[in-house]
C-alpha cells in the first residue's frame, strides 16, 4: 500500500503536484474528475495527491477495477509517447469505487471508505471519516470546529473541470450525517488541520493536469479525458 498525500485540492480530496511519477498524478486526476478522484479524498482535498499511492495488484482485481487499472497505465504510456497519441478516454465511477474498495489506493489517515459518483461537470464523494485520526489528537476549544469529531458520514460536492491542460475543483457544499457544514467552519478546519501539512489545499483548486491531459470533462458517473 502505499500513503496518500492530498496536494492541491475532495485529504478526498487536490489537484501542485509532487512530480515523483505519474501514478501520484493519475491518483489526482481521478479525485479531480471522476472523484475527479480525490478523495480526492478526504473530502476538503480529495483532489490532489504529492506521493505515489497505487497498490499495484495486478492479477487480484475485479473486471471492474482492472479496467480503471488499465485505463490509469494506458493514460501513463500515452502521456509518455512522443507524440502522443491524440484520443480520448472515458473513466466511469463503477469503475473507480470498485478499484478504491478493492485496494487499488490507500486511503488517507482518518479515511475509512469513500464511494464517488458525479452528474454534468459535479462530483459527490460519499466518505466515512474518523476526524479525530484525521486532526492527529489536535485540539481547538472553537465551538465551530466541534462538529469536526467522531465517526461520521461526509457527503461533499464539487465542481471540476479541465480545459487546455488546467483543472479546476471547487468544493461546493459539504455535510455531514445529512447536515450541511457552514463555509466558515470549512474554511477553519482546512486551515487549522489541512493547510499545515499541505499548504495546496483549500475549498478552491487550480492545477495542472498530468500527463498531457488536455481536457476532462465530468458526465453522469462518467469523466472523459483528453490526451493531446
Amino acid at each position: 500500500m502505499r500513503d496518500f498525500a492530498p496536494e492541491n485540492l475532495p485529504q478526498l480530496a487536490s489537484f501542485q503536484l509532487d512530480s515523483t511519477s505519474w501514478r501520484s498524478r493519475c491518483t489526482l486526476l481521478r479525485s479531480q474528475t471522476v472523484g475527479l478522484a480525490l478523495i480526492g479524498i478526504l473530502s476538503f482535498s480529495l483532489v490532489g495527491v504529492a506521493q505515489d499511492n497505487r497498490h499495484a495488484k495486478a492479477g487480484h482485481f475485479s473486471t471492474a477495477a482492472q479496467r480503471f487499472e488499465d485505463k490509469l497505465n494506458f493514460l501513463e504510456r500515452n502521456g509518455k509517447s512522443k507524440p502522443v497519441q491524440r484520443r480520448s478516454t472515458q473513466i466511469n465511477a463503477d469503475e473507480v469505487n470498485a478499484w478504491f474498495h478493492e485496494g487499488g489506493y490507500k486511503l488517507p489517515q482518518g479515511v475509512q471508505k469513500v464511494i464517488f459518483h458525479s452528474q454534468p461537470d459535479t462530483i459527490q464523494a460519499n466518505a466515512t471519516v474518523d476526524f479525530d485520526q484525521v486532526k492527529e489528537g489536535r485540539h481547538n476549544l472553537n465551538p465551530l470546529l466541534s462538529v469536526f469529531s467522531g465517526v461520521h458520514d461526509v457527503e461533499v460536492t464539487a465542481n471540476g473541470s479541465a480545459q487546455n491542460g488546467q483543472g479546476h475543483v471547487t468544493i461546493q457544499s459539504v455535510s455531514i450525517d445529512g447536515v450541511g457544514v457552514p463555509h466558515l467552519a470549512l474554511e477553519l478546519f482546512v486551515n487549522k488541520y489541512i493547510k499545515p501539512k499541505y499548504p495546496n489545499v483549500g475549498l478552491e483548486n487550480d492545477f495542472q493536469m498530468p500527463d498531457r491531459i488536455d481536457t476532462a470533462t465530468v458526465g453522469n458517473d462518467n469523466a472523459l479525458l483528453t490526451q493531446r
